[in-house]
C-alpha cells in the first residue's frame, strides 16, 4: 500500500467516527488508530497526552493539545498487542487539525518517521480531519511515497 499506487478505503461509518472524534475533542486534537481484520475494520479512539506532556516539560513539547497531539504510548501498546493477537493490521492513524485545514505538517511527518528515514508504521496511512466551530470541513489522507522518502496526498473512498 505505498503511496504512489495506494487509495484509503473507509466505510462510512468509520468517517463518521472519525469526524465525531474530531468534533467531540474540538478544540484540541484527537487522535487515534483504525485496524483492519478479516471482518473489517475497527476504529481506537486514543488519547491525546500533549497536554500532560506540556504542563510537565513544556521547554521540550511547547505546544498544548490545541496545536498537537501526543497518543498515549501504553494505549499504543494495548492496541499493538490486541492486533497482534487477533491479527489486524495497522490501515491507519488520524488526528485533527482544530481550526486548520488537512495537511501533513512538519510535526506530524517527524512522529510517522522512524529516526532512520522510514515510516514507523510501514503501510498505514495517516487521515488529517479539518475540524472548524465543531464541523469537519474536509479529511485528507497520506502514505509513504518511497520513491519521493515521503509522505504524499492520496484519495480517500468511502466504502
Amino acid at each position: 500500500m505505498q503511496g504512489e499506487r495506494f487509495l484509503l478505503r473507509l466505510t462510512k461509518e468509520i468517517m463518521e467516527e472519525m469526524a465525531r472524534h474530531a468534533c467531540e475533542a474540538f478544540p484540541e486534537e484527537c487522535c487515534g488508530v483504525i485496524l483492519a481484520g478479516e471482518r473489517g475494520d475497527t476504529l481506537r479512539r486514543c488519547t491525546n497526552i500533549q497536554n500532560r506532556l506540556h504542563a510537565e516539560n513544556p521547554a521540550a513539547h511547547h505546544r498544548d493539545a490545541r496545536t498537537a497531539y501526543y497518543i498515549d504510548p501504553v494505549e499504543v501498546q494495548q492496541i499493538l498487542n490486541e492486533a497482534d493477537r487477533a491479527g489486524w493490521s495497522i490501515k491507519a492513524l488520524y488526528h485533527s487539525h482544530p481550526d486548520h485545514e488537512a495537511y501533513f505538517s512538519a510535526e506530524d511527518r517527524a512522529k510517522a518517521v522512524a529516526p532512520w528515514g522510514d515510516p514507523l508504521f510501514g503501510d498505514a496511512a495517516y487521515v488529517v480531519v479539518s475540524v472548524f466551530d465543531r464541523r469537519v470541513r474536509r479529511m485528507k489522507a497520506f502514505a509513504w511515497n518511497p520513491t519521493a522518502k515521503d509522505f504524499t496526498e492520496i484519495p480517500i473512498e468511502a466504502a
